[in-house]
């Protein structure tokens, strides 16, 4: 595998709320084209001064809280249209170290689709994720029988594949799309099972290492953040009974493990009934 040039690699950043986060996100990719999706509610252009400490970024608007899933897509479509085969998506409170994209460019093919040493083309690309207290996700465990899914915690020791990897810095296609049925949790799991079952490989880099603070966008401990990642987890698992009902367990049990606040229990339940419609 010869890795993928420099030059077809486009930084894609949905923002929402944190300018002053957004602001080291772009800090931590200079150099690199950065496309930056702006939908937050009231616009960048709209705040006193503009949006200062973007540097060269493309911004483009979005609808003002369209989520997550439309707006990475929107950046990806004008990274497309841009030449780029490559992008690297990157939340707007996450930081990549130095060298972590030269190392996700590396592990990947030259062209989306073109087989590597393996027989089959690396199609998504993530580092190894660095919360507040250490190793946030090393990758994703996904069990197609039960719906579960746990964060790996420790890093290998050299690029292996996963079952899918976090969308807060994931190195992607361009022309690839997240499921715009998501609102906000789980459509990177999605495309990764996606590019998986199309014949794609999806690994974690462990030479790559991005900073990620974490609820910039949405209290993970929050009614709203609950409500969300119940929606998501459901439209997941699809319609089986068992997986659906286990979804609802496992997100009790955060809520027990994590001692509460109790109106996550109610996120829950809203999830539940918004996620009672999936599809066939």
């Amino acid at each position: 595998m010869t890795g993928a040039p420099r030059g077809s690699l486009c930084v894609v950043i949905p923002h929402y709320s944190r300018a002053d986060l957004l602001v080291e996100a772009v800090a931590a990719v200079r150099g690199w084209p950065v496309v930056v999706v702006d939908d937050s509610p009231a616009g960048l252009s709209e705040r006193p001064g503009g949006a200062p400490g973007l540097g060269g970024a493309q911004v483009v608007r979005a609808g003002g809280g369209s989520g997550f899933a439309r707006a990475a897509n929107r950046g990806l479509a004008v990274a497309e249209e841009g030449g780029f085969r490559w992008v690297l998506l990157l939340n707007d409170d996450a930081a990549p170290e130095a060298g972590c994209l030269e190392a996700l460019l590396d592990a990947v093919s030259g062209e989306p689709g073109e087989a590597g040493e393996a027989g089959q083309p690396v199609r998504a690309a993530g580092p190894v994720l660095l919360g507040p207290i250490g190793v946030e996700s090393a990758g994703i465990r996904y069990s197609e029988r039960t719906g579960r899914l746990r964060q790996r915690t420790a890093a290998p020791d050299g690029v292996m594949d996963v079952d899918a990897l976090s969308g807060a810095c994931l190195l992607m296609p361009a022309s690839a799309r997240f499921d715009e049925g998501y609102t906000h949790g789980f459509e990177d799991v999605a495309l990764a099972l996606a590019l998986r079952r199309a014949g794609g490989r999806v690994v974690i880099v462990p030479a790559a290492r991005c900073r990620h603070i974490g609820g910039a966008t949405l209290d993970r401990r929050s009614r709203a953040a609950a409500r969300a990642a119940v929606q998501g987890h459901l439209r997941l698992v699809g319609r089986s009974r068992i997986r659906r009902a286990a979804v609802v367990g496992y997100a009790l049990a955060q809520v027990a493990r994590e001692r509460g606040p109790a109106g996550r229990l109610l996120g829950i339940w809203e999830g539940w009934r918004m996620g009672r419609r999936v599809r066939e």
